[in-house]
């Protein structure tokens, strides 16, 4: 056993020994033998146990057992005790969800003050089974069905390649005790269900179906890494990144093998659900071609929001909006989207008007009472510089192929009458700086990267 669990440690680059780690002690078979084993092995160990008071005098049974084996063993030992039921109840989660929530919150923690190496887990061959049958119920994809990972961040599972009855047979060989959870046998958790009824039943089957399917998962996770990487280079033909947003080229996305999971795979990067993505796809693939994809149909998720515009799908995070804030008569103001520098100075200073269209210059004798900024509203008209009459600021945006996205992400500077800047695009012709202008107002924005 001590071979076996080694040669797993040096083949996925586990933690190994001798350094400290922290084990998760429930007291139960799996992680009495992994709490044995790692001290054999010459790991510094101590221990975490959860006492999640769910089982009445079992639960205290269980503390009271793994505090005397860890006094016996002489490791030192972390107890926690949570109200497991109302932080579910307060979560609107499952008992199972908010326990395994409260554990690994309350691990890493230890781990970060203790600086242990890792968090050792006793999660062996049959649990990743489990877990594999458990996750193709429920409809994963593949990366669902890879299973367990034998380290995820700070977690490390020593025992993955173990099968329960090894285990048992080891701690039997040892003459070493270990108490047993009652709700193991409780089939209403569907784990549970899996385990007692669905496997004993697949074993008549496939008497090793246990390590079958543990090597699936296997299969699975390389066949993964290719998948990765092929999906790494279509995204890259597709789609066209910023810091916090994708536009995804709908033509080449339906010509694309695979759209609708390539779809699946960048939306989801933007909390998306598979019902919400399909749709998605259901609206982008009813076009004949992507040109015809005009309609500026929007979708959302938890925080983001992707709109149809001239034959993209355009993802970035749903846009705050901007109340009425007063701007100073000069420095900076930190928006939302980026910074407001506010200069104010003699015409004579101004050797140049600028052209960018993130800097504006305003007569300040054409400003009535105080400079403002908000996001724009429905109904905001002005008078485009250059142009003729007043025109609505919607209009405008929709004139120079402005998506959605950016229309609610678009800003004002106002006075106590009319706007004098739509930002980033075109001042308002009536504040303009004319030869008889003598005092400028100077108005720079920095987009945030």
């Amino acid at each position: 056993m001590l071979t076996r669990v080694l040669h797993t440690i040096q083949r996925y680059h586990l933690p190994a020994p001798p350094t400290r780690v922290l084990v998760a002690l429930s007291g139960g078979c799996d992680s009495v033998a992994l709490a044995h084993i790692l001290v054999k092995l010459g790991y510094c160990v101590e221990a975490a146990h959860c006492n999640f008071h769910l089982r009445g005098e079992e639960s205290h049974r269980d503390e009271l057992f793994v505090q005397e084996l860890c006094q016996q063993w002489g490791i030192a030992l972390h107890v926690k005790h949570f109200q497991t039921e109302e932080y579910a109840t307060q979560r609107g989660i499952s008992i199972e969800m908010a326990a395994r929530e409260l554990r690994y919150a309350w691990f890493e923690e230890l781990r970060a003050e203790g600086k242990f190496a890792g968090i050792a887990v006793a999660h062996h061959q049959d649990d990743n089974a489990e877990t594999l049958l458990l996750n193709l119920s429920r409809g994963a994809g593949l990366r669902g069905l890879t299973g367990m990972k034998f380290c995820n961040g700070y977690v490390f599972r020593p025992l993955l390649d173990i099968s329960r009855r090894d285990i048992e047979q080891y701690l039997l060989s040892q003459g070493i005790e270990f108490v047993t959870d009652s709700t193991n046998a409780d089939t209403r958790y569907k784990r549970n269900l899996i385990r007692c009824q669905i496997l004993p039943r697949l074993g008549e089957i496939n008497t090793s179906i246990s390590q079958t399917l543990h090597q699936t998962t296997s299969r699975l996770s390389e066949a993964l890494h290719l998948y990765e990487l092929g999906l790494a280079q279509v995204k890259g033909e597709i789609c066209s990144y910023t810091a916090d947003s994708v536009s995804i080229d709908i033509t080449k996305l339906l010509a694309s093998p695979a759209a609708s999971t390539i779809l699946h795979e960048v939306l989801s990067e933007f909390h998306f659900k598979s019902a919400e993505i399909e749709v998605v796809y259901k609206k982008i693939s009813s076009f004949s071609d992507s040109s015809a994809c005009q309609s500026g149909a929007t979708f959302y998720s938890s925080s983001h929001v992707a709109a149809l515009h001239r034959g993209h799908l355009v993802v970035a995070p749903i846009p705050g909006s901007l109340s009425l804030t007063l701007l100073p008569e000069t420095g900076d103001i930190e928006l939302p989207t980026g910074r407001l520098c506010v200069a104010r100075f003699d015409r004579d200073s101004l050797t140049e008007i600028p052209r960018s269209p993130l800097v504006c210059c305003l007569d300040v004798d054409s400003i009535k009472g105080h400079l403002a900024i908000r996001s724009t509203t429905e109904g905001d008209r002005f008078n485009p510089f250059g142009m003729k009459g007043t025109k609505l600021v919607s209009d405008y945006l929709t004139d120079c192929h402005r998506s959605i996205i950016e229309k609610r992400r678009t800003m004002v500077v106002v006075d106590e009458e009319k706007i004098l800047w739509l930002v980033g695009e075109r001042p308002d012709g009536r504040a303009t700086i004319t030869d008889k202008t003598k005092q400028v107002v100077m108005l720079s924005f920095s987009p945030k990267e």
